[in-house]
């Protein structure tokens, strides 16, 4: 083809050159979306978005864009849109409130078999009913059953940090925490016995520990998030968001394990009572049912569905629980007169006395240790729910199909909220009865909140209880002097350290 009688282009070119700029001008009309809403926010590249600005070190505890645009802003992952609330009002909207506009949580529908059938990531009706037959395998009395083997497993780690103490060597902490949790775990929910204290390369460790990847690092999640209406595409390629390995290791072991239970069902043999059989023997008990819904009749679990929330529950409890418990001990040994106070609280309230679910409920003071450890360094960085509807909040309107982020690392770090936020005080929370609940959301808040909250109480406490009772954590010749920005990452939605929190332990000089 010529065009003004000088210059020949192919009818090829042609097509190249209108197709790239339709998807230049669609990138554009989806950059508006914000701005079209009324929300503030900086200016997003075109299908780069607002990457460049969002993970910069120095605004993952500082929250720059939130001072710079207000609590309610935009911004765009790629061509992500998501919309980060820090103000409690909206936040209570959204969690509770006005639950029904965001019931599901942010994601892509990848290929994230069995983790997709969990109650992480199912949506409405289902989600409901799942939540509603996993959440009395998690009761008080489910809980007593289990404080045997946590025992058991702590007591194992109480005699790790003791040998450590007498080597004199700094130690990564998270190794050793991790290691107690995954034995915990595999014994009190599966009746199984893994022993990774006795071998850190133990195989369920290892693939725990790379469960989340390289987050959104990962080159692949960073195309998934500049082309998220390609998501089919990527699940029908097989792309995951999570590490196809371990999705594959913790398959294969846990259907083995069906299958057992199974065949000792047919056989006569006695049902081991752990969370594992507790959800192959779960129904729903009818709670907050919707005649209106459907689709989701049944009341028990499929296999698949059991594959997806016990694996869910071998990951989370794994990372989020260990991960809390090195911020505890670093927390302690950079401040002895807390360690030394709660030292004097067990010593006191347990004495020679097993921890147990009940016993640890006299233990406040470490409830504030915890609660203050969770404050500063949440395990989940925070909740991302979807808009269902274009709803408007407190003047903000909420464009359908847009995530809300709710970051709690920068609601618990808002100095309007808590004074001195970047200081490590306990003392804080003998005031809680005076708090807003929304300004502390380790686990969330609301119908979605963390279903194993309690458990991971449970196991710090008894973890907490032993320990100390033989050992306290002192500082290293390379423990970190303060953790700031530049030492932490995010990339995984999990609160970690770039670098292992190295400790040494000594034993007590007064046991």
């Amino acid at each position: 083809m010529e065009i003004l009688g000088c210059v020949d282009i192919s009818p090829t070119w042609i097509l190249g050159i209108l197709v790239l700029f339709l998807i230049y001008a669609y990138g554009k009309k989806r950059n508006r979306l914000f701005k079209d809403a009324g929300i503030p926010g900086p200016e997003p590249v075109i299908f780069i978005g607002n990457f460049h600005q969002l993970f910069k070190q120095d605004d993952i505890l500082d929250n720059k864009l939130g001072k710079q645009y207000g609590k309610v802003f935009g911004v765009f992952l790629g061509g992500f849109p998501m919309v980060n609330v820090t103000d409690l009002d909206v936040v209570r909207e959204v969690l509770i409130k006005d639950f029904q506009h965001f019931t599901d949580r942010a994601g892509f529908d990848l290929s994230n078999y069995p983790v997709d059938r969990s109650i992480l990531l199912q949506k409405g009706a289902n989600w409901k009913r799942l939540r509603n037959i996993v959440t009395p395998t998690l009761s008080g009395s489910k809980l007593r059953l289990m404080c045997d083997r946590i025992n058991q497993c702590a007591s194992i780690l109480t005699t790790n940090f003791v040998k450590a103490a007498e080597s004199n060597q700094s130690i990564d902490v998270k190794r050793y925490f991790g290691a107690f949790t995954m034995d915990a775990i595999a014994s009190t929910a599966f009746g199984i016995e893994v022993d990774s204290q006795s071998d850190f390369k133990n195989a369920f460790v290892e693939e725990a520990r790379k469960f989340f990847g390289q987050g959104i690092q990962n080159p692949i999640m960073m195309i998934v998030l500049m082309f998220p209406e390609f998501s089919p595409l990527f699940r029908a390629l097989g792309l995951s968001t999570f590490s196809k390995t371990t999705l594959k290791f913790f398959t294969k072991v846990l259907n083995e394990m069906i299958e057992q239970r199974k065949a000792d069902s047919k056989t006569g043999k006695v049902k081991t009572q752990d969370f594992f059989q507790l959800l192959i023997d779960a129904e729903d008990d009818g709670r907050d049912e919707d005649p209106n819904q459907s689709g989701c009749k049944s009341k028990k679990l499929t296999n698949d569905e059991i594959l997806g929330q016990a694996l869910l529950f071998f990951i989370a409890g794994y990372e989020t629980t260990a991960n809390t418990l090195h911020f505890i001990a670093y927390s302690l040994a950079m401040n002895p007169d807390v360690q030394q106070r709660l030292t004097e609280e067990i010593d006191t309230v347990l004495g020679e006395k097993i921890p147990d679910y009940d016993n640890i409920c006299g233990l406040k003071y470490m409830d504030h240790v915890i609660t203050e450890t969770l404050r500063l360094y949440p395990a989940v960085v925070g909740a991302a729910r979807v808009v269902a509807e274009t709803v408007t909040i407190k003047g903000y309107t909420f464009p359908k199909g847009c995530a809300v982020n709710i970051p709690s690392v920068g609601i618990h770090r808002d100095p309007d909220i808590y004074p001195d936020p970047h200081s490590f005080k306990p003392d804080r929370w003998e005031r809680k009865s005076e708090m807003d609940p929304m300004g502390y959301l380790p686990f969330g808040h609301g119908p979605r909140q963390c279903v194993g909250m309690r458990l991971a109480q449970m196991e710090m406490k008894i973890a907490l209880s032993q320990i100390l009772k033989k050992i306290q954590f002192v500082p290293a010749e390379d423990t970190l002097a303060s953790i700031g920005s530049d030492d932490i990452t995010i990339d995984t939605g999990i609160f970690n350290t770039k670098k292992p929190i190295m400790l040494k332990t000594q034993v007590r000089s007064d046991t």
